[in-house]
């Protein structure tokens, strides 16, 4: 699918407004359990997930969308954020300790979200978890700004199906994140 700027620079200009800070506190201290110093936030727009972090830790921040990683880039000066998609990245192999996502699997279409998880595998040295909308058959969600652009995702059977193990796998209460988002850890052998 085709990278549409417009579309995704409007939904930053919503997304900067979208703070959450029970599920930034969960992601900085899901990283910190881990014993993770070098930390990528596959999708970070503005940076909201990573406002938890200190500025000791080595933190990046990817995303196609140049607009939001300026904004990114101005709240959080310390972190390294680049352009990048997340299919294919210019990282080296097992740069990172943890690779996450938070609501950004749902956005890749479903033919190609295998070529994703291959690359965080790739990029990742030992964990990678996701927060992501949660249905069993990865139906695609009506959504304000068109089709084809949102689909619940069943990361415990994707990451299955490539015969990975699930470490963990939970539902996010809906008071700590109201999008009703399932996390999946899993650790690289």
């Amino acid at each position: 699918m085709d990278y549409n700027t417009d579309l995704w620079n409007k939904y930053t200009e919503e997304n900067k407004e979208n703070f959450q800070n029970e599920v930034s506190s969960f992601i900085y201290h899901m990283c910190l359990g881990l014993g993770a110093k070098k930390i990528c936030e596959a999708g970070c727009n503005v940076g909201n997930n990573l406002s938890k972090f200190p500025d000791n830790l080595e933190i990046y921040g990817i995303d196609m969308n140049k607009h939001a990683l300026e904004k990114a880039k101005s709240e959080y000066p310390k972190f390294n954020f680049q352009v990048e998609n997340i299919k294919k990245t210019s990282f080296t192999d097992s740069f990172f300790d943890v690779v996450f996502t938070r609501g950004v699997l749902i956005h890749i279409h479903p033919d190609e979200v295998d070529d994703v998880l291959h690359e965080f595998l790739r990029i990742s040295k030992k964990w990678i978890f996701n927060l992501e909308y949660f249905a069993e058959d990865e139906k695609m969600i009506d959504w304000k700004r068109g089709k084809d652009l949102l689909w619940y995702r069943n990361m415990r059977k994707r990451w299955e199906d490539m015969n990975i193990k699930i470490v963990s796998e939970v539902e996010i209460p809906l008071n700590v994140d109201p999008g009703k988002m399932r996390f999946t850890l899993i650790e690289k052998k």
